[in-house]
């Protein structure tokens, strides 16, 4: 409890504003290369794709051109082009997994956000049993679930046009008594469907709406998130997960940018410090989220999700969103460094996004920049952040790191028969996402891991150090 406190004026200052298969035939997006980064558009609330010709990320650095084609070739690209890319290739990928995020089923009509967009509560269910029989099918390796499993509104669903009837009224009476029971049948629901996938683990992290229903022990059962409670008292749910090549001999003595034939997934827990399911009398961690919302949004508490009157990037601040303490920090830091010293390669997830050009500010963690420091300094180690939250979607690749940083399309928000999800697929030099439903189908170059340890990269920087050029 003390180092807590102890840390308090550090975390504070951070937080200052500053394969498609013939059983399923669902329409992919449209292919695009991404050797840059996108343009962001905050007045429409969601990305703006813009695609730099001449792999402008590499030619700010002297890289050499890359091995395969460039976004200026493959300005808007077909579904047929995503295969062409895929099937070109006499191998499988070194590594697939699936990737899904923001079911967020309710037993409920279907409705609208606060702001208007339409909502698929019923059909969000069918969609993530669809992916998951995809995904068992392709024999992924392993599945994320980015998060917000089931909607808030499974608290109260007879006030959105619900029943909580069950088979007979004593049973109904025990649900209405049962605090968070339509939430936890809602989750038992959603579960029982991404159960049709069995070929590896389902690696799930929480957000904001299964606080709404749910406490973290809760959690901690029934999503198996092995959550760690800390010195202070809370319970935090970050951890670690390792897969292995598909073809282990064949990447072992292949030098290219991703040598290692193990991938890590680090699974963030961006609701660390938040007002959720803190005790206020007794978390330090909700002292801290509580302290941050009055110092930076006027309208705590009384509106505390409301970002009225904020401006760019301090709209962050509201209460459905979190940030992370200094002791998640450390395993992060700790966990890239353990995998930079066993040849891994690291893919990061959180519900929240991480850069503030993946997403529009509403969604953004917290402290941020302290995350997106870390991941920095070990951008020879990370492939690719992905994220879910904002369920319009967004992408950027990070222009000081070269890390790509996706914030994947919502499941709840496409209408039936859309079902949104991916399938990603990292091969030698590339991340191929392919995007069914309203999920965005792309392809990421991993040249700032081709080259990490290149002595093509050790010239350039000398040459740039005569010029004053920095090279990042």
């Amino acid at each position: 409890m003390f180092c807590v406190l102890l840390l308090f004026p550090t975390i504070a200052a951070a937080f200052a504003p500053t394969s498609p298969t013939s059983n399923f035939p669902m329409t992919k997006s449209p292919l695009a290369r991404r050797t840059s980064s996108t343009a962001y558009d905050d007045q429409s609330h969601g990305p703006k794709y813009s695609f730099y010709g001449g792999d402008a990320w590499r030619k700010r650095r002297k890289l050499s051109p890359p091995p395969m084609q460039s976004s200026s070739t493959l300005p808007h690209s077909s579904s047929s082009d995503l295969e062409e890319c895929v099937n070109n290739d006499i191998d499988k990928p070194i590594f697939s997994f699936g990737i899904l995020t923001d079911i967020q089923y309710a037993p409920i009509p279907d409705g609208h956000s606060y702001n208007g967009t339409p909502r698929y509560y019923r059909h969000a269910l069918s969609a993530a049993e669809h992916a998951a029989r995809h995904f068992q099918r392709e024999g992924v390796q392993c599945v994320l679930n980015l998060g917000d499993i089931i909607d808030g509104k499974c608290a109260d669903v007879e006030r959105h046009g619900g029943s909580l009837a069950k088979d007979d009224e004593e049973k109904k009476l025990e649900c209405v008594a049962a605090v968070g029971s339509v939430g936890q049948k809602a989750l038992d629901d959603v579960l029982h469907a991404l159960s049709c996938y069995t070929n590896g683990r389902i690696l799930h992290t929480y957000g904001n709406h299964e606080l709404y229903n749910l406490s973290r022990k809760e959690l901690a059962e029934k999503l198996q998130i092995p959550f760690t409670l800390e010195q202070s008292g809370d319970l935090v749910g970050y951890y670690s997960h390792q897969i292995h090549s598909h073809n282990p001999s064949e990447t072992k003595d292949t030098k290219t940018s991703l040598q290692s034939n193990k991938l890590r997934f680090l699974v963030l827990d961006s609701y660390d410090i938040c007002i959720l399911d803190r005790c206020p009398q007794k978390s330090n961690k909700y002292r801290l989220a509580r302290d941050i919302l009055a110092t930076h949004n006027p309208n705590y508490p009384h509106e505390e999700n409301s970002p009225e009157g904020l401006q760019g990037l301090s709209k962050r601040f509201v209460a459905f969103n979190g940030g992370i303490d200094s002791p998640q920090l450390e395993w992060f830091e700790t966990s890239l460094q353990s995998a930079k010293e066993k040849d891994e390669r690291v893919i990061v997830v959180s519900h929240q996004p991480v850069h503030p050009e993946s997403t529009w500010p509403t969604c953004l963690m917290w402290n941020y920049s302290e995350v997106l420091n870390v991941m920095r300094r070990y951008k020879d180690v990370i492939v690719a952040s992905f994220s879910g939250h904002a369920h319009q979607g967004g992408y950027v690749r990070d222009e000081e790191s070269g890390i790509h940083f996706r914030t994947l399309e919502a499941v709840l928000e496409s209408p039936d028969p859309i079902k949104t999800y991916g399938i990603v697929d990292v091969w030698e030099d590339r991340v191929v996402v392919r995007g069914w439903g309203d999920c965005v189908s792309d392809v990421y170059d991993l040249d700032h891991l081709v080259f990490a340890g290149d002595q093509n990269v050790r010239h350039a920087n000398e040459e740039s150090e005569s010029n004053n050029i920095k090279i990042a």
